[in-house]
């Protein structure tokens, strides 16, 4: 049995895991803090086990100033000793648990338990030398538990979108606690009797019943702050009329600032209608001899703040503490508080309230969900839910469906089938829709062409190929060989008068099928296979073929096969012949590589590199295939090394490069091997440091460089050696960054980039850091926001294109945002709010179609570019960005005489602002 409640626990506690920040409970089990419910409820199947408690220390802390021995039958006991209470400590606990049922419902018990521990004082006590008596205390311990009480709550059915929530509350509370273990805090006012102030500091045997309403305002909802606020307000009634009934009212705030860390802070109070008597005061009238006394009210305001640790496994750690806030000098005198534990005596405290001056507040409780949720109902658990608060497919991850068929003619679009949803659509649509956005009657969704353009009752060939005959009896029948001539059906849709409609020589089938060969033998002659194309008798009357596919001149080989190559060629020169055989397209000779493009000296099939290691020496077959004119320009000669560069002197072979260092000077082994004559174009002289570039006057060694970085200054060691004269035609001044370029004004130290890096006419940012705006003023102005593009919006960014919000839809013929239009608006936000967008004014266009008044549209329009500004401004879009203005129906993009043209122009468009155009005009290229 141990093992099965071990396992049970540890697997509640396992599933008490929730998505959102998770929820503060009270003293009831249900969500609030403290003594004050929350309109929110626990959730479907949530179940919740509490256990807190306030804890008092000193007796001073409620303000009792004496007691002395009391019986509720004789009253004040005249052996018994006045004196104060000392060393007082009390615990005031509640536990319980409480569960969810659906959304709306929430049931708790709890029973409180109660300690009290203090001294009172003896009524024997010691003479002292003085004469004064001393009296020992009497150390009392008690214990027990208070009246039952079950609990209620009724949340309202309101939308979950919205912040706010309102509930009832509702409890009773039945007379459990034992009379005879009582203590001396007083833990609840209605334990009080009226009449005579007498009261059960447990718990009397007397039941109570509350009622109340709750408010609360959820600001965390939709992304919002997470903060929470409940109020509360309500009624205790005894159902024994002797003791005090009273009102309640109570406010709550309650932040979460982590995920897993909340505070709260409470203010309560119980206020008093009715008094409670004095006894001691009482005084009777001696006229009347009626009794008269005076009444006592306290005033019970009470703050209380508090932390909670909410762990992952749905258990909540409370600490905190409550202080008294009300009149201190309103109290209850003369209260005669029943404790019986040795002995039957009761005790009557003077001057003392039911709140104490302070407590600490801590516990823990526990709550988590039996049954896995689903709270948009659509079968699908909010763990594996990927829209759980839009109503949705289980096929879907739980979300919203779009619209099967989009053009509503039957065939299903093609996401039907891709996501594999063709039986949930079968009453509606089927198959693959390839065109979406047009009604059509085929079976692909795509609309018809004309079955008989013609009107003379054939049907065009598509008819038949496509299988539809049957579905347009009712317009043609049979096929039509003459689609752009009318004609009979017997003379299979042509004209009976025209023997040859393609004028090609060749009679329709229609002549021989009626045996009018002879009739018509001047017009045309044979059988034509393509009636209504002309072409050549050798191809039965259909045109040809391309004869040369890869265009490079020479024949395919099917010109061979049949025969025409005479015809193809000689039809370049004799444009009869060409006329006379339908040769659009001229070729010669026989392609063997008929796909790619190649010279007639090669076959028609593509050439190699002809010079390969780019050497400017010509590959071998170069020469071979009498190519070396056709490739002047590229190479010349003979390579003997194709694949590896050299000079020509060498027949392409490599060798030693004369001039290694680039300084015009030869390598000391041309003058050696007597080749100077060889590379005079090359070099000249004897390179002392053929491996180091150097000037001539220094007999090719390296000399420093007057002019490292080439900014046409000299280095300092120029002027330094007195050689300025002598590089005067290199550099002249002194650079004081000698190897980093730089301009004359900055001394030759250079810029820390370029001005205007995109050329746009903006200065790059740099610019105005140096305060180099003048310098700069005939290049660029201003500061680019894209230093690295160039752009035309004014700022150096390319001009944004208007944007069409798709997706961003509203409930018909309202300016109310669908549940997934939020959703888009956020990511719009996002994106607005980067660096690339952050500086650029929006402008938000609504448009609707034509149906209804003008006025009304313009309206509409306007309503809904508003509601999409506010939803990108509370997404965190600055406010003075954004323009919102309606355009009504004047600015369409598509016909409004078509149900897609109208769908079309209802719409929602982003502009965005330039110095030449500030967003609000219409921007459609459509003419009515």
């Amino acid at each position: 049995m141990k093992r099965v409640l071990t396992g049970l626990a540890l697997a509640l506690a396992v599933s008490a895991y929730a998505d959102g920040h998770p929820q503060t409970l009270n003293k009831t089990g249900f969500v609030g803090a403290n003594k004050t419910q929350s309109a929110q409820s626990l959730g479907h199947s949530k179940l919740a086990f509490y256990a807190l408690m306030d804890y008092a220390d000193g007796f001073d802390n409620m303000n009792n100033n004496f007691i002395t021995a009391y019986d509720p039958t004789f009253g004040a006991l005249p052996d018994m000793n006045y004196g104060a209470v000392s060393k007082f400590m009390g615990i005031s606990g509640e536990v319980g648990l409480a569960i969810g049922i659906w959304h709306y419902f929430d049931f708790g018990a709890g029973i409180p338990i109660y300690f009290d521990q203090f001294n009172l004082p003896m009524n024997s006590g010691v003479t002292n030398p003085d004469g004064s008596i001393s009296y020992n205390d009497d150390s009392r311990q008690t214990s027990g538990l208070g009246n039952l009480h079950l609990d209620l709550k009724a949340r309202f059915p309101l939308p979950d979108d919205q912040p706010m929530d309102v509930a009832v509350f509702a409890g009773m509370t039945f007379a459990t606690a034992d009379k005879n273990k009582q203590g001396l805090w007083l833990r609840q006012p209605e334990y009080v009797r009226k009449d005579d102030g007498f009261a059960y500091a447990y718990g009397p045997a007397s039941s109570v019943l509350k009622a109340g309403l709750a408010v609360t305002a959820d600001f965390s909802k939709d992304g919002g702050f997470p903060f929470l606020m409940h109020l509360n307000g309500g009624y205790r009634y005894s159902l024994n009329g002797d003791y005090l009934s009273l009102p309640f009212v109570s406010a709550v705030g309650e932040f979460y600032f982590m995920d897993f860390i909340s505070l709260f802070g409470e203010f309560y109070w119980d206020f008093m209608l009715d008094g409670v008597n004095d006894l001691y005061s009482c005084m009777v009238d001696p006229l009347s001899g009626a009794l008269s006394c005076n009444d006592y009210k306290l005033d019970m305001k009470q703050l209380t703040g508090g932390l909670v640790i909410h762990l992952p496994i749905g258990l909540d750690l409370h600490m905190g503490g409550s202080y008294y806030i009300g009149d201190k000098d309103k109290r209850l005198v003369n209260l005669h508080v029943w404790q019986a534990d040795t002995r039957p005596e009761g005790v009557q405290l003077f001057a003392t309230r039911v709140n104490p001056q302070y407590t600490v507040y801590g516990g823990l409780t526990w709550s988590g969900f039996l049954l896995a949720q689903d709270r948009d109902g659509d079968g699908v658990v909010d763990k594996e839910d990927k829209c759980p608060d839009d109503f949705g497919h289980r096929l879907n991850e739980g979300c919203p469906l779009g619209n099967p068929d989009a053009d509503e003619d039957g065939v299903c679009d093609s996401w039907v089938s891709e996501k594999g949803f063709e039986s949930e659509f079968a009453d509606v649509c089927e198959g693959i829709d390839e065109c979406p956005n047009e009604a059509g009657e085929g079976e692909d969704g795509c609309p018809l062409d004309d079955p008989d353009p013609d009107k003379d009752g054939v049907c065009d060939a598509w008819v038949s190929q496509k299988k539809m005959l049957k579905k347009f009896k009712d317009v043609c029948e049979g096929v039509d060989n003459c689609p752009g001539q009318a004609g009979p059906a017997t003379n299979m849709g042509c004209p009976e008068d025209n023997p040859d409609p393609d004028e090609d020589g060749m009679c329709s089938p229609w002549v021989t099928d009626k045996g009018k060969l002879a009739d018509f033998a001047n017009t045309c002659k044979g059988y034509d296979m393509c009636p209504g194309e002309p072409g050549s008798k050798a191809n039965k009357g259909c045109p040809w073929d391309d004869p040369d596919s890869d265009g490079d001149g020479l024949c395919d080989e099917w010109v061979t096969q049949k025969k025409m190559g005479y015809y193809f060629e000689k039809a370049a020169e004799d444009q009869n012949m060409a006329k006379e055989w339908f040769i659009e397209k001229t070729c010669k000779g026989l392609d063997k590589c008929p796909a790619e493009f190649g010279p007639a000296t090669n076959e028609g099939c593509p050439l190699g590199d002809p010079d390969t290691d780019k050497d400017g020496l010509c590959d071998e077959w170069v020469t071979q295939k009498n190519l070396l004119e056709q490739y002047e320009g590229i190479c010349t000669g003979i390579d003997k090394c194709p694949t590896e560069p050299g000079e020509a002197w060498a027949q392409g072979c490599p060798m030693d490069n004369p001039d290694a260092d680039g300084d015009s000077l030869c390598a000391p082994w041309v003058a050696e091997k007597g080749l100077q004559k060889d590379f005079e174009n090359i070099c000249h002289g004897v390179d002392k440091c053929p491996a180091e570039n150097g000037p001539e006057w220094n007999k090719g060694c390296p000399a420093e460089n007057p002019d490292p970085d080439g900014d046409s200054l000299c280095s300092p060691w120029v002027t330094k050696q007195k050689m300025l004269d002598q590089f005067k035609d290199v550099c002249h001044g002194y650079d004081r960054c000698e190897d980093e370029p730089g301009p004359e004004w900055n001394k030759g130290c250079p810029m820390e980039d370029d001005p205007d890096a995109d050329k746009d006419g903006i200065c790059s940012e740099w610019v105005s850091n140096k305060k180099l705006q003048k310098e700069f003023e005939s290049v660029c102005t201003g500061i680019d926001r894209c230093p690295d593009i160039a752009g035309d919006d004014g700022h150096g960014c390319p001009k944004k294109a208007v944007e069409k919000l798709d997706g961003v839809t509203f409930k018909s013929g309202k300016a109310t945002l669908e549940s997934n239009a939020k959703m888009i608006l956020k990511n719009v936000a996002k994106k607005l709010n980067t660096e690339e967008y952050m500086d650029l004014k929006i402008v938000i266009q609504g448009h609707t179609d034509n149906v209804g008044k003008e006025k009304t549209n313009q309206k509409l329009s306007e309503n809904r570019a508003k509601e999409v500004m506010k939803a990108l401004t509370k997404a965190g879009v600055k406010k003075d960005r954004i323009q919102a203005i309606g355009m009504g129906s004047s600015c369409p993009v598509d016909d409004n005489s078509t149900a897609d043209g109208r769908e079309m122009n209802r719409r929602i468009e982003m502009h965005f602002a330039t110095p030449d155009n500030d967003g609000t005009k219409c921007e459609s290229n459509f003419v009515q």
